[in-house]
């Protein structure tokens, strides 16, 4: 759903969905995503530590954007990351924004629409425990916009004109050194993020129609599993040198659909033959981020009921003498402004999120006897591993 909100003397935006790049895209780059997403509309944001671009089809009747901007872009370096902001627009309407790393709007983290909407959206990133919630009205819109100091972000049209390049590689080139890695993930699901937003939009319209609305996809089928993902993590990994010229693989971690090496430079080392990453401002460190290619981005619903599942992996985790601890994830509250007592809305999916420890290796490990198991996170430790991720059930 796109819709123009009318905030003070300018007429924003919502509803796009986001791509995120290493560098300024090029007209080309911008072209190929908009075809892919059935998009003729567009802007590129220049944040403090990500460049990316949103994208939309035209608003009916309209043949170009005239002083429209986008209202995300405007929004997503505000707040200290990660955020989560829910705003009522007028009755029945909302607007939902979701920012993480890199300030990062999330590639469905720009949404417009109803209660069962906006819910569905808060329900898909209520696995992050770590959510700075914002809720407010139009209201509070406005206050948050006068704060920032940055110029708005226009939206443009790709059909004929074209969004220049030469200022925003101008940009790009200062902010090399402060792009860290991992945004291929957000540029590799997009795909997924328009399949949601169609999903969502015909949700509204059955909703509209007196019909009983359509409940999310399921997280379980929607994301790799668990020995798959271990798997593809391992693969990467397990091929990385321990120095490459002078510098130190410091630590290794996997997180969604990549993997983030930290390189340290030792005596003898110089930046003339580094690895392959992004620079830190002293020289001293490199992050770098390699993507695993070829995940089949989907699963199967075995979920049960959530203490079962609570149980089958603390028996499992027991028998190998590892680690765990269940971690409290924030609930799906009712949204600002909207009555309680709405019938129509869908109860969140039962989930929890863990921390696991181990001292071992986790590449090998089968965890197919766990029912409603994904993993978010790997990250190596001075006395082994962590893993990060989420139990769903029914």
């Amino acid at each position: 759903m796109l819709r123009t909100i009318q905030i003070g003397k300018r007429r924003w935006l919502a509803g796009l969905a986001w791509s995120s790049f290493e560098d300024a895209p090029s007209n080309v780059e911008l072209k190929e995503d908009a075809q892919r997403l059935k998009a003729s509309w567009a802007c590129v944001r220049i944040g403090e530590k990500v460049i990316q671009a949103g994208f939309c089809a035209p608003l009916p009747g309209a043949k170009k954007p005239v002083k429209l901007f986008s209202l995300a872009a405007m929004l997503a370096d505000s707040r200290e990351q990660p955020w989560l902001g829910t705003f009522k627009i007028e009755e029945g309407v909302w607007w939902y924004i979701a920012v993480r790393d890199g300030h990062a709007i999330l590639p469905d983290g720009d949404v417009i629409g109803g209660q069962d909407e906006i819910l569905a959206a808060r329900e898909r990133h209520s696995g992050y425990t770590d959510w700075k919630y914002i809720e407010g009205d139009i209201n509070l819109l406005e206050e948050l916009i006068n704060e920032v100091e940055a110029k708005p972000t226009p939206i443009r049209s790709l059909s004929g004109q074209v969004i220049p390049a030469a200022p925003l590689l101008a940009c790009s080139a200062v902010l090399l050194g402060l792009l860290g890695g991992g945004y291929w993930w957000y540029h590799n699901q997009q795909s997924q993020a328009l399949e949601r937003a169609v999903a969502m939009a015909k949700a509204r319209a059955q909703l509209l129609a007196g019909q009983p609305p359509v409940v999310a996809p399921s997280p379980l089928l929607t994301t790799p599993q668990p020995n798959e993902w271990l798997e593809a993590c391992g693969s990467v990994i397990l091929a990385l040198p321990l120095s490459q010229n002078g510098w130190t693989l410091e630590q290794i971690s996997c997180a969604s659909m990549s993997v983030i090496v930290h390189w340290t430079r030792r005596d003898g080392a110089t930046v003339a033959t580094k690895p392959t990453g992004a620079l830190s401002q002293d020289g001293e460190s490199i992050e770098q981020a390699i993507p695993l290619d070829g995940m089949i981005l989907s699963g199967r619903n075995d979920a049960v009921e959530l203490p079962t599942a609570k149980l089958a992996l603390l028996s499992w985790v027991q028998a190998a003498s590892f680690e765990l601890t269940f971690n409290t994830i924030a609930p799906v509250t009712a949204l600002p402004g909207a009555e309680s007592n709405n019938q129509n809305t869908q109860a969140p999916q039962p989930q929890i999120s863990f921390t696991l420890k181990m001292p071992i290796s986790p590449f090998s490990l089968d965890m197919t006897s766990i029912p409603g198991l994904r993993f978010t996170t790997l990250k190596s430790t001075d006395k082994g591993w962590t893993l990060e991720g989420m139990l769903y059930g029914r």
